[in-house]
């Protein structure tokens, strides 16, 4: 009779655990999406290379797995040549700069000399100018009395020789008369002085106005100069760009995902050395079958679990349920236009944005599984 009970008892419990289970998954079914169409990916996943130069690697800092910061460099090239090249730019710079400043340093002068000594030259030929007829009136004065005590002269020789003056008389107009002359010949050489000075500051004059061509030549060697100087200036301007180029800087913060180069590689400009992964923007994304689709709505509440991390919980949302079946893109499509195919359940791509949980742990590919909160209506 006991034992009667006993399996009574046993068969209720039983029945009972087995309503328990199945009220459960009914609830769930009601209630939550579960699914194990789970992958981890990544928004940014960022392909490093070298932009503008190419060479061979002689140093790699990171590898698959490391993390990295913002600014942090992850390898370099060779860049012996990128310096050579920019040092002797910079000399050839500063050698036109040094030449093109004493050449505008030359022009500055003159141009300021050339107004100055032309105003002062004209101001010299104009007073010798004056000078100069004041000498030939002077002369001309001298010649006419020169030419006046020459016919005193000869009249009192005239006088003399007819024994009416003594020969005093006639010494004394004679010793006039050479006075006279060597006054006017003095007087002479001094006006062919003033002339000869007029004639030198002429020349001078000249000399400075063709100084003025020079002014205009030295302006353009200064220009040509400065056009020298403006192309070496972008061409080490670009060297110093390629020189830092060497360096592979990393843009953002991150996990190395993969590493492509070694060193001693020789790469060229755009190929690949790392991927670079950003921790925040890693989603979870869900193939989910289209039948499980009813009450999965954009904000509705996520639960991730990965099969690398049990135990790990990650919380998170829909962000986004894309508006294609994964099937649509895939590289061999089915051929439908017969008509004879197998009906298969197809996979819609659910995009979830992680809210909470360890996101240092997260690794793009990583599979699991997922239980999403149906939005009640």
């Amino acid at each position: 009779m006991q034992t009667k009970k006993f399996g009574i008892i046993l068969l209720f419990a039983l029945a009972l655990s087995i309503l328990s289970i199945f009220l459960y998954f009914l609830w769930k079914w009601r209630y939550y999406v579960t699914t194990d169409a789970v992958f981890v990916q990544a928004d940014r996943l960022v392909y490093l290379s070298f932009p503008k130069v190419q060479g061979k690697i002689v140093r790699l800092y990171k590898v698959e797995g490391d993390k990295v910061e913002k600014g942090e460099v992850l390898a370099e090239i060779e860049g012996a040549d990128y310096l050579a090249k920019m040092r002797s730019l910079e000399e050839s710079l500063s050698k036109i700069s040094f030449e093109r400043e004493g050449l505008s340093y030359t022009k500055l002068k003159l141009e300021k000399e050339i107004p100055l000594r032309s105003e002062q030259i004209e101001k010299e030929i104009r007073g010798l100018e004056e000078q100069k007829r004041a000498q030939k009136a002077k002369i001309e004065a001298l010649r006419v009395k020169l030419a006046f005590v020459k016919k005193e002269r000869q009249r009192v020789e005239s006088l003399y020789k007819e024994g009416l003056i003594p020969l005093q008389n006639l010494e004394g107009k004679e010793t006039e008369e050479r006075e006279l002359q060597f006054k006017l010949e003095a007087e002479e050489a001094q006006l062919r002085a003033i002339e000869e000075k007029i004639k030198s500051l002429q020349k001078e004059l000249s000399l400075i106005q063709n100084e003025k061509l020079t002014v205009k030549n030295l302006g353009a060697q200064i220009s040509a100069l400065f056009s020298q100087e403006k192309a070496l200036a972008e061409q080490v301007q670009e060297m110093r760009f390629l020189l830092a180029n060497t360096k592979l800087i990393s843009p953002l913060s991150g996990y190395i995902a993969k590493k492509f180069r070694s060193e001693g590689d020789v790469v060229s400009p755009g190929e690949p050395v790392y991927a670079l992964v950003d921790p925040e923007s890693f989603y979870v994304l869900v193939l989910l079958e289209e039948t499980k689709l009813k009450g999965v709505e954009k904000g509705a509440k996520a639960k991730i679990k990965l099969d690398a991390y049990p135990g790990k919980l990650w919380k998170g949302e829909v962000q986004e349920i894309l508006p294609a079946s994964a099937a649509t893109f895939a590289l061999v499509p089915r051929d439908i236009s017969a008509g004879e195919f197998t009906k298969l359940a197809q996979r819609i791509p659910v995009k979830i944005k992680i809210l909470e949980g360890d996101r240092s742990l997260l690794r793009v590919g990583l599979s699991g599984e997922v239980e999403i909160t149906k939005v009640r209506k």
